[in-house]
């Protein structure tokens, strides 16, 4: 028997993205100019420009922007105050440096200072560096490790696997299609997450109260219960509002995925006769003739 590989739900369809990345688009601009005289006269320009080109524009002016920060920083009293020639020839010294250790560095530690130390060298090296840290970006929000990050970035691995398996659940039932439906994904299973944190901390502080007060009332003797001083009943209190909190976000973006589905439904064919309308899986069988 065959077993169909399933798709993730949050799977980044990337060749369409490049195709729409790499689009040409045609921008007209007017300029306008005053001569001597007073007369005016209009100059129209066509540019074609593509949005995966105008990124690459921008993180150029970035890292040429850190570069040059860097020879300012180098030219200021509380950076020597070194002379423009010196303090360029410590920049492309420390540039020399920051070009090794980038090499095994994690994309999230890579800073502009980095990025502009491997373009001095060769720009497209530095694009490329780029495109490493757009690629980890994208894995760590189809993986959900980005969303993840709400739990603590130092968290325990089992910490993160049960936030994955949240996400997971209710991907299986969802099927998101798209970034809109995989973002709500995301905020429904990090609205759940804390909404059990913050009730588990209710839990937790009431009763280690319960259990102080016990002590304290069995060391002198005393019957009855003593309510709580004011402090840790906010502290309670505190626990079970933010839980509430986070369990009225949940239900208001599960009520929005709701709707999005049900004015906006979306269609998908998947192979083997099965059609998935909005939340409702359709099954087709094909006539034999």
């Amino acid at each position: 028997m065959n077993q169909k590989k399933k798709q993730h739900p949050f799977s980044i369809d990337r060749e369409k993205r490049k195709a729409r990345r790499n689009t040409l688009q045609r921008v007209e601009r007017t300029y306008g100019r005053t001569r001597e005289d007073g007369s005016k006269i209009e100059i129209k320009k066509t540019i074609e420009k593509s949005e995966e080109r105008a990124e690459s524009l921008s993180i150029v002016q970035e890292m040429t922007r850190a570069f040059i920060s860097t020879i300012d920083y180098y030219k200021a009293d509380y950076g020597g105050a070194h002379p423009h020639d010196e303090a360029v020839k410590k920049n492309l010294s420390m540039n020399e440096w920051r070009r090794e250790y980038v090499k095994g560095l994690h994309p999230e530690k890579v800073d502009w200072t980095h990025l502009a130390a491997v373009a001095e060298a060769d720009v497209n090296d530095g694009l490329n560096l780029w495109g490493r840290l757009r690629e980890a970006a994208d894995n760590d929000l189809e993986s959900g490790i980005r969303a993840a990050s709400v739990v603590g970035t130092r968290t325990e691995p089992y910490a993160i696997a049960q936030f994955l398996a949240i996400r997971d659940s209710l991907a299986d039932q969802w099927h998101p299609n798209g970034g809109i439906e995989s973002a709500m994904i995301d905020m429904m299973t990090i609205a759940f997450s804390l909404q059990m944190y913050w009730s588990t901390i209710a839990h937790q502080r009431a009763v280690q109260i319960h259990n102080d007060q016990d002590k304290e009332l069995k060391r002198y003797e005393n019957k009855g219960w003593k309510s709580p001083y004011q402090h840790e009943a906010g502290a309670i209190e505190q626990a079970h509002r933010l839980a509430d909190s986070y369990n009225r976000q949940f239900l208001r973006v599960l009520r929005q995925l709701r709707d999005l589905r049900r004015y906006a439904p979306v269609i998908i064919q998947n192979n083997g006769g099965q059609v998935n309308i909005g939340e409702q899986q359709v099954n087709v069988k094909q006539s034999k003739e």
